[in-house]
């Protein structure tokens, strides 16, 4: 029985030509190869070398700057970390051109990038710089990372610190700035409450001069005693004189018409002061009414713009440190073995691509193009 061998199938032409050209041209490639190598090695050792400062930290609510939160007045829950809209604000600060102006005059980042201030675009040239360097992110947990490079590893963690507590700075002024708005209306509120009270006394003192009447409770109850004590006088000393005047007795008769005479005069003044304090008891005790709201009213106000000068005054955050920068201690950028194997690659798929094509193309006459 004959034998059958089983046979592989040839490798195709094309495939066996492009080897045959690539072997061919080993030296070359090889030799182009590495000279991308050589070069890409002294480009990246000839980079400069960049650290990045870090810092982290997260947003503070605006409730804990508020007098609610800092004097207990307010019943609900008070939230510690800020919301979305707060951390967007940070956001919204740190990249906005106060911070980065800040950035550029505090540490003269002219010289820093070697950039001439005199020329038209140097101000724009010198803020792409630093925006190249400086980057401000926010994580899936609501924390901001905050990063700068520089050559300077001290230089970029002072930079990263300083970045941070100015947008603290910049935010804080942002809630002062309605806290103070606040805080003009409520002077205002007060001085036009120590007016109504000024002139609500004015009014008063004129009305208790005119009246005579200081304290309408005990003075009435003093002018009703008197007034009882008087009627029981007159009519007692009544009561006497017809007894004498039956008993014919002149000389008590005269003294006690002459009693009766005094006390129905000074019942008659008493009965002018209860009529002046029926006039004008009402009056005095709508304007004592008054006087004591506006006073109520005032010490409010007051109270409230000592509060508010303290929110003002204190020593606030807006946000909460949760990593500060530290000087770092390995480079950032360039990461020069990536350079190199990437520049490797690259070159050697460059020098096998330019084999192919030059092989390629001898087996056309260009010539003919002319001809």
């Amino acid at each position: 029985m004959p034998s059958t061998h089983s046979s592989s199938p040839p490798p195709p032409v094309h495939l066996l030509g492009v080897l045959r050209t690539l072997w061919q041209w080993r030296r070359a490639i090889l030799f182009t190869t590495a000279a991308g190598a050589v070069v890409a090695i002294i480009i990246s050792l000839l980079l400069p070398v960049y650290y990045t400062g870090y810092t982290s930290f997260v947003a503070i609510s605006p409730e804990q700057v508020s007098i609610e939160s800092t004097f207990g007045t307010a019943g609900a829950r008070i939230q510690f970390y800020g919301t979305g809209d707060d951390i967007d604000r940070l956001l919204s600060i740190a990249e906005s051109n106060e911070v980065i102006d800040y950035m550029i005059d505090t540490f003269n980042l002219y010289g820093v990038y070697d950039i001439d201030s005199t020329n038209r675009k140097g101000p724009v040239r010198v803020v792409e710089e630093f925006q190249r360097r400086y980057a401000v992110e926010r994580t899936p947990r609501d924390i901001i990372e905050l990063t700068v490079e520089d050559r300077d590893p001290a230089r970029a963690a002072q930079m990263a610190n300083a970045a941070r507590e100015r947008i603290n700075e910049v935010n804080l002024r942002l809630i002062r700035a309605t806290h103070g708005r606040n805080a003009s209306g409520l002077q205002q509120e007060a001085e036009g409450s120590q007016r109504r009270l000024d002139e609500l006394n004015k009014r008063l003192s004129e009305l208790r001069e005119t009246s005579g009447i200081y304290n309408t409770e005990a003075q009435s109850e003093a002018l009703a005693t008197a007034a009882s004590k008087l009627d029981q006088q007159i009519a007692g000393t009544q009561a006497r004189l017809t007894a004498f005047r039956e008993m014919g007795v002149r000389d008590s008769i005269a003294k006690l018409t002459v009693d009766l005479t005094g006390l129905r005069q000074t019942r008659g003044a008493l009965t002018d002061q209860l009529a002046k304090l029926n006039a004008s008891i009402g009056q005095i005790d709508n304007l004592e009414e008054e006087r004591l709201q506006a006073n109520e009213s005032l010490s409010e106000s007051r109270t409230r713009l000592k509060q508010y000068q303290s929110i003002l005054d204190g020593d606030r955050r807006t946000l909460e440190v949760i990593e500060a920068a530290r000087t770092p201690l390995v480079k950032s950028s360039p990461i020069r073995w990536l350079i190199v194997v990437a520049t490797t690659v690259l070159t050697f798929l460059c020098a096998v691509i330019g084999v192919l094509l030059l092989e390629s193309g001898r087996q056309y006459d260009w010539g003919s193009i002319t001809r």
